[in-house]
């Protein structure tokens, strides 16, 4: 057996740090994404290892994986504070949204097998009934991986997860004035029929105006909250 290969060359810490830092890292990310920690808060890295009854060296991963996330931003001698919702970060994510993942379905149509389409289809329709936001942001991630992972672009559908994954924060932050949630679920029916008929062109356009049209809305919410005023943390 080669050295590479030779289990004597990984210690116990390095086997059962991943999954630690995994549980510290989801931990948070819901922690944001639901609102009890804010943007701008600071987060000591002594303090959530003594929450997790773990190590600062999980504590560090796990802040690696949500900077990288786009959930946490690094400050030099300052450490780690929750990232602060941007109108321009909306808008980004936004368009490469709307471009990577239209590329995903544009690609993932000519695979799509009939049950594929039927699991999508079922995913809409307890979608239709499903009330609480939580249950509708998961559905409505379901509905669109459905959809791309016949593309089998490994690189591209993590990228497309980290993308939905960050901006659920924008979402979540503008849930309550989104007024065109009834028509979001009405486009996503007509891009499945679309998805069946093969029409590859007119699915992935209407797709990609669909991410569109959501990004706005954020942003626009965003553009108009009031400055922060000088006295408060950024």
């Amino acid at each position: 057996m080669s050295r590479a290969s030779s289990p004597k060359t990984f210690s116990d810490e390095a086997v059962e740090s991943p999954s630690a830092a995994v549980i510290v890292a989801n931990a948070v990310r819901e922690g944001i994404l639901h609102g009890t920690l804010q943007g701008g808060e600071r987060l000591r890295q002594d303090a959530i290892a003594t929450r997790f009854s773990v190590s600062q060296t999980i504590v560090r991963e796990a802040f690696k994986q949500l900077v990288s996330e786009g959930f946490l931003k690094a400050e030099p001698r300052h450490g780690v504070c929750v990232a602060i919702l941007t109108a321009d970060e909306a808008w980004e994510l936004t368009q490469l949204r709307s471009l990577i993942e239209a590329q995903s379905l544009e690609w993932a149509i000519p695979q799509l097998a009939e049950a594929d389409l039927e699991g999508a289809g079922r995913i809409l329709v307890e979608l239709d009934k499903a009330k609480s936001t939580d249950r509708i942001i998961a559905l409505n991630s379901r509905f669109h991986e459905a959809l791309y992972a016949p593309a089998r672009r490994a690189l591209t559908l993590a990228m497309i997860a980290t993308l939905r994954l960050n901006f659920e924060r924008y979402l979540r932050f503008t849930w309550e004035e989104t007024p065109h949630l009834e028509q979001s679920q009405r486009e996503h029916w007509r891009i499945l029929e679309l998805c069946t008929k093969r029409d590859v062109a007119r699915a992935c356009s209407l797709l990609k105006s669909h991410i569109l049209a959501t990004g706005d809305v954020v942003v626009r919410r965003l553009r108009a909250r009031p400055p922060r005023p000088p006295s408060e943390p950024p």
